[in-house]
């Protein structure tokens, strides 16, 4: 990308509606929330599989389903939230995106990406890992 088109692209992100920015994180917090709720599945079926003893244990994995909770409802203050918000706000989004370390989250925030599948920084070398072999 030359100087130029990164002007251009810096333009269009610090322009966003802020309405279209709340929908955007609204989603990604679900998407949070929903993967949490994933990992909650898995959790309960090594619970059922006897992965897990005593009642401390348990009660403690509670917490996840107080945290895919608060995710919903994060989304869901969001979101409603963006249907608020009136759409001559505009926002600046160049200097929040730079704190942003992730390369997919980033572009799913801008709009960048859409296919959940295509991710970074996930771990897959599932071969040498101790649980596996």
């Amino acid at each position: 990308m030359n100087e130029k088109d990164r002007e251009g692209s810096s333009k269009r992100q610090a322009d966003l509606p802020m309405r279209d920015v709340l929908k955007t994180v609204s989603d990604e917090v679900r998407m949070l929330s929903d993967t949490a709720g994933n990992l909650q599945n898995l959790v309960s079926n090594l619970i059922v599989a006897g992965a897990f003893s005593g009642s401390q244990s348990i009660y403690e994995l509670q917490i996840m389903d107080r945290l895919c909770q608060n995710l919903g409802a994060v989304a869901d203050f969001l979101n409603g939230l963006a249907k608020g918000a009136p759409p001559e706000w505009k926002v600046d989004v160049t200097g929040p995106l730079q704190a942003v370390k992730l390369a997919d989250v980033c572009d799913r925030l801008t709009g960048g990406i859409t296919d959940s599948e295509a991710t970074t920084g996930d771990f897959e070398d599932f071969e040498n890992w101790p649980m596996t072999g």
